[in-house]
């Protein structure tokens, strides 16, 4: 069971991870495609809908990888090393305080 729980884990972290690089680049290609349809309402209206609701489930996604997380710290369930590495190397990433 510990097994399954952890390759969830590793599957939303896997897929946070991606949806992160994704929507940086998604976000960087619409801006100067916003500057060129700015006059067509609608449209700037459609690429915000879907850029903000692509943000909610990058939102959703880093919630279920947080509470994965701490489900299995608090159940002293022996977290692998692959899934550590994962977490370690973005938070060395982080400026710090």
């Amino acid at each position: 069971m510990t097994t399954r729980r952890h390759r969830l884990l590793h599957v939303v972290m896997k897929m946070d991870q991606a949806g992160s690089a994704g929507y940086v680049v998604a976000a960087l290609v619409t801006t100067p495609i916003l500057l060129l349809i700015s006059p067509l309402r609608h449209l700037m209206w459609l690429v915000g809908l879907v850029l903000g609701i692509s943000g909610l489930a990058l939102g959703l996604l880093g919630f279920l990888m947080a509470w994965g997380l701490t489900v299995s710290m608090t159940r002293n369930e022996e977290i692998p090393e692959h899934i550590l590495r994962s977490v370690r190397m973005v938070s060395t990433r982080l400026p710090k305080a």
